[in-house]
């Protein structure tokens, strides 16, 4: 509260947005660079020399033609919704799924091309639970009034959809009710959010008999050979027991049942790509009642999404990438970024050879995987090819369409060839860093290597506070509950000794316990087992990036600035990057699907396991702001 108090009391959340703080200000200021770029493209594509960046353009085009897209009304849809009402028989229906993954749309299940989770040189095929409508499983049970309210919201949006699409309305809701009732049971077979952090869990290889004895009602052949995959080989069914129920639902729900399932998924899926009508009813839902947004983000911002994904993973985000770092990042500050990650490095270096609750075999298995993590700073060292990619400036839905296919192909082509270890998985302009344990990497975009996370002219005490809490963070999550289960080249492969693994659940089974008890909207709980691993990477990330500091400082102590010791900055610029308002709907969800704590907490329990947080602030005893000795976690 003291770092943030003025910017809490004076600002609000704009309308068209369901959480305000730091990171969206950053992300607002990256979306005019992007803005300007497509805009400025916009009027001679062909100018454009970069084929990547000349196809994100066109592709932004097709979006704001708004008066084509409104002409088209539901058209761009006739074609896949006849392929589903062609749909005779339920031997039709793995072909049918099989189509839609072909495209972009999960529904009910998930495919992809992976690493073999304890082979991380080899490519393999992944099967997952997926197909709900409602943001996860468990909004289909939760018995309160609001949970309630939002299903029958839920169901209605489904209906208001179906009669866009010309049913009447009494088959519209009985076709809803249907849906609903189809995601319920599926729901019922799904793995929670918390048993599906459990890496072990999730990795069930599968050979294609075995799947098909195992999940018999569907035929699996026919829906890998619509998947132009004859051959499988090992599949990872991620939660078997979903599976055999997608089987189970295929041999025994009525087919129009499915017919109308499949109706939804193609429309929810496209409904922000299609005409005012549907893109309106779409934003009602998922961002009015759900989301507590007020109005629609202006009509660029849900085009660039729709490019590249809610975190750049998606379609072109390559060719907007290529844009935005024309304009920001030069040289100079990917060197400085990168200086500080291996500052952050060696402090977690420095912190393992000094664990007194470490036997020597782990801290030996620990250093050799922290010594092989691989640093990736700013944006990708060599871009894809898309000079084949389909874009079409008149057909912004199918635009989406087929870039998905193009994605889609790629990924199987990967199959039986090497692990391609320069790809990225985030776009160059997202205000975000992530950390992949079957690659051993940590990632950091040039979109959140900017003020105020990082400014190369800044004090260094701020930096640390800032972009140090954040690199500390990802390295961290390689030693987290469940990056902890990997190995130094990325194999799930336990290297913990039986004593030390113990004494690593006893600390993080405390973390859980202390987060569990914060209280967010209408007295909803922190899932601490559900944060685990975040939580776990935000108190490592913190104590690192302060070593870090020290060590930055060893040769001179600063001098205070404004009053403030180096070291209390530091704390003061980790807070102000964690400033953050939420709307009560979206806080309400976030507490329920999101495997991050609430931005206050995420400030609020570090800080309060740290005696260097109280030393700096010469903290008392019995302040709230922090815990006693003998309650202090410290894994890291």
């Amino acid at each position: 509260m003291y770092a943030n108090e003025r910017w809490l009391l004076e600002t609000q959340i704009p309308a068209d947005r369901s959480t305000w703080g730091t990171g969206a200000e950053l992300s607002l200021r990256n979306e005019a660079i992007l803005r300007e770029a497509l805009e400025t493209g916009s009027r001679n594509p062909e100018a454009i020399g970069n084929v990547a960046a000349r196809k994100a353009v066109e592709y932004f085009i097709s979006g704001m033609d708004t008066a084509t897209i409104e002409q088209l009304g539901a058209a761009p849809l006739a074609g896949e919704l006849q392929r589903i009402a062609g749909i005779k028989r339920k031997s039709e229906l793995p072909a049918a799924f099989a189509h839609l993954n072909r495209i972009g749309i999960s529904a009910p299940i998930a495919f992809d091309v992976g690493q073999d989770e304890k082979d991380a040189t080899h490519y393999m095929v992944s099967l997952s639970q997926a197909g709900l409508g409602l943001p996860d499983r468990d909004f289909y049970f939760t018995d309160d009034a609001k949970s309630e309210e939002w299903r029958l919201e839920y169901k209605r949006h489904i209906g208001n959809m179906f009669m866009l699409l010309g049913q009447s309305e009494a088959d519209a809701r009985r076709d809803a009710d249907a849906v609903y009732a189809l995601e319920k049971q599926l729901a019922q077979a799904s793995m929670t959010g918390v048993q599906r952090r459990d890496p072990h869990a999730v990795y069930n290889p599968h050979r294609l008999a075995r799947l098909t004895m195992e999940a018999p009602g569907m035929s699996w052949s026919s829906y890998f050979q619509e998947v132009k995959l004859r051959s499988p080989g090992r599949v990872n069914v991620a939660q078997p027991k979903f599976m055999i129920e997608v089987a189970r639902l295929v041999n025994k729900a009525p087919l129009d049942d499915w017919k109308a399932y499949l109706r939804w998924h193609l429309v929810r899926s496209s409904a922000s790509q299609m005409s005012s009508a549907f893109e309106q009813e779409n934003f009602r839902f998922y961002d009015g009642v759900l989301d507590g947004k007020q109005k629609q983000p202006p009509r660029y911002r849900l085009v660039v999404n729709n490019i590249g994904g809610r975190y750049g993973e998606l379609r072109l985000s390559e060719g907007l990438s290529q844009l935005f770092i024309e304009k920001t990042f030069p040289p100079e500050a990917k060197a400085k970024a990168l200086r500080l990650v291996n500052n952050l490095k060696l402090a977690l270096r420095d912190r393992l050879d000094a664990l007194d609750w470490m036997a020597p075999a782990t801290k030996k298995r620990a250093q050799e995987k922290l010594a092989a993590m691989q640093i990736k700073i700013g944006y990708p060292d060599k871009w894809q090819d898309f000079s084949q990619a389909k874009v079409d400036r008149k057909a912004y839905l199918a635009n989406g369409w087929a870039l998905s296919e193009r994605e889609f192909d790629k990924n199987l082509a990967r199959l039986g060839k090497p692990v391609d270890r320069s790809l990225w998985g985030m776009g160059a302009y997202i205000v975000n860093a992530y950390y992949n344990p079957n690659l051993n990497e940590i990632v950091f975009p040039a979109g959140i290597l900017q003020p105020p996370y990082f400014n190369p002219a800044a004090d260094d005490a701020v930096n640390y506070g800032g972009i140090g809490m954040v690199i500390g963070h990802e390295i961290t999550h390689g030693f987290d509950d469940s990056g902890r289960q990997y190995d130094a080249k990325g194999n799930l492969k336990d290297w913990w000794t039986r004593q030390d693994a113990k004494q690593y659940l006893a600390r993080s089974e405390a973390i859980a316990k202390q987060y569990d008890a914060y209280e967010g909207v209408d007295g909803i709980k922190v899932n601490g087992k559900l944060t685990l691993g975040e939580n776990i990477s935000d108190l490592g990330g913190l104590k690192i990036s302060y070593l870090a500091l020290q060590k930055a400082m060893s040769a001179h102590t600063p001098a205070s600035i404004d009053g403030f010791t180096a070291e209390q900055r530091f704390f003061l610029s980790y807070a102000q990057g964690w400033r953050s308002l939420a709307r009560p709907e979206v806080e309400r969800v976030r507490l329920t699907t999101d495997g991050h704590s609430p931005p206050r907490f995420r400030v609020k329990g570090p800080i309060a396991n740290l005696p260097e947080f109280a030393s700096a602030f010469a903290c008392k005893s019995d302040d709230v702001a922090v815990r006693s000795v003998a309650e202090r976690v410290n894994i890291w």
